[in-house]
């Protein structure tokens, strides 16, 4: 069959998930394309390539460039009396399956695809029954079987498919960055985060966190650095990367050098970067990690958000970082429901004081399903039919803020690198222009090319382009889509 898969932008972060699926489905037999929303039109895609399964991956802040692209092709497709079958996979489709009416989708895939794509294909291409495949729903309800893949499946999957995604996008191999999942599963219950919803919805599937082997893992990177040089960092974007010091860790932190030598970037949790987690990190080449702040209130982190994490937890694993001389990403929310905007100034403040390499700033936006989203409507601060879509710098959906606080905390979330970095002389005229009737559109341009600036410099700094044209490329696409 031939599918093509459908993203919104861009990425330098390799989309995993369509990759992975696309090498699945290769190994079948079958034929695949991918399109980018940014930069090229569906339906005219459609048109060329006569697919028949279309299968779009989505996250939450990205539904309504999809809801517009799939309208048109829906009316082509009633006009020409042409059928393609249209699925919709990912994070927004697994936690509201009711995009599946609102879109008039024919299915929706909700948690791990990697059987229940191929699955649904072979039967699509064979003229079988469409139900009771596991994660597959055919109506809002949702899936009626669910299952995850263990550890041993995620060692089967074929590697995931870079041609695709560098065929579309082909300056993304010259940056030197490449990207790698070792494990899936989270088992802590931030409100904010959807994981906590996924546990739930598929308890008794299996354990919480599944792991390639360390072996698999490495092979993949090897395979990555021979055939899309130049590799000169890698990115591991795990939920977080390592829980505890086991085994596994320690075999990671003896193979990876003698492997793959190359620096890497991970996500941690300040109470699981441990004095021996930073060691062994640092011994296999950790460069930089990202540890999220969240709030700068401890009741606000504990008690609304749920991290566990006492604010001499972040202080300790902050400088715990600096002292092995690992560089330091994390993002600091404002407009937590049931917060004011003087615990916003405080989190901004807090964050300073950490000193993170590279910190950075959003509105908090319940996402629709979560715990928190269902706190801020019980309590009234948001309505029920709040716009519930996470963007970088919007202003806030919540009721209990003014328009005026709305625009403040939108710009804390611009200049929030630039106040937290800057001298401390600089530091009252940063807050002056966060409190100024500063256009947002501006401060997000400013913000939003500093803070960028900082994580390709500071975090990744191998990964920059030798080539200066490349580099205009990145900044071009930077500009185009996310501005």
């Amino acid at each position: 069959m031939r599918i093509l898969f459908v993203l919104n932008i861009p990425y330098a972060i390799e989309p995993h998930g369509v990759m992975l699926l696309s090498s699945i489905c290769k190994k079948a037999g079958h034929e695949v394309h991918l399109v980018l929303l940014k930069k090229e039109n569906l339906l005219e895609r459609v048109k060329k390539i006569k697919p028949q399964v279309v299968a779009y991956s989505v996250i939450g802040s990205e539904i309504d460039i999809f809801i517009k692209a799939d309208t048109e092709l829906r009316q082509y497709l009633e006009e020409a009396d042409t059928k393609v079958f249209r699925i919709m996979g990912g994070p927004h489709p697994t936690f509201s399956p009711s995009i599946l009416d609102t879109m008039s989708l024919d299915a929706i895939c909700q948690g791990d695809g990697e059987r229940a794509f191929p699955t649904l294909l072979e039967r699509l291409e064979n003229g079988g029954n469409l139900e009771n495949i596991p994660n597959i729903a055919l109506t809002s309800a949702g899936a009626t079987l669910r299952e995850k893949l263990a550890s041993a499946d995620l060692d089967a999957q074929p590697f995931a498919d870079r041609d695709l995604y560098y065929s579309a996008v082909p300056y993304i191999p010259r940056t030197g960055l490449r990207s790698f999942v070792a494990s899936r599963g989270c088992p802590f219950h931030c409100t904010f985060c959807y994981n906590h919803v996924y546990n739930k919805m598929f308890e008794g599937c299996g354990p919480l966190l599944r792991r390639r082997s360390v072996d698999n893992l490495l092979t993949e990177i090897e395979q990555v650095i021979a055939e899309y040089p130049p590799v000169r960092f890698i990115r591991f974007f795990d939920d977080t990367f390592s829980l505890t010091v086991d085994d596994w860790l320690r075999e990671f932190a003896e193979e990876y050098p003698k492997r793959i030598g190359i620096p890497f970037y991970c996500l941690m949790r300040p109470n699981t970067f441990s004095e021996e987690a930073a060691g062994l990190l640092k011994k296999a080449g950790c460069y930089s990690l990202s540890m999220a702040v969240e709030a700068g209130s401890e009741s606000i982190r504990n008690t609304i958000l749920k991290r566990g994490l006492s604010d001499e937890d972040m202080r300790v694993a902050f400088e715990r970082a600096r002292r092995w001389g690992i560089k330091t990403y994390g993002n600091t929310m404002v407009a937590v429901p049931g917060t004011t905007l003087e615990d916003d100034f405080n989190s901004l403040e807090f964050t300073r004081n950490l000193k993170l390499t590279v910190p950075t700033f959003s509105v908090c936006s319940p996402s629709r399903g979560t715990e928190l989203a269902d706190y801020a409507i019980e309590h009234g601060y948001m309505p029920p039919d709040a716009d519930m879509i996470t963007r970088f710098s919007a202003e806030s959906p919540l009721i209990t803020y003014t328009n005026k606080e709305k625009k403040i905390q939108a710009r804390i979330a611009c200049l929030g690198t630039l106040y937290c970095t800057v001298p401390a002389f600089l530091k009252p005229l940063v807050k002056l222009l966060i409190k100024s009737p500063l256009p947002i559109g501006l401060a997000r341009k400013a913000g939003f090319s500093f803070a960028v600036f900082r994580i390709a410099t500071c975090l990744f700094p191998h990964a920059i382009p030798k080539n200066p044209i490349t580099i205009l490329r990145v900044a071009i696409d930077g500009i185009r889509y996310f501005w």
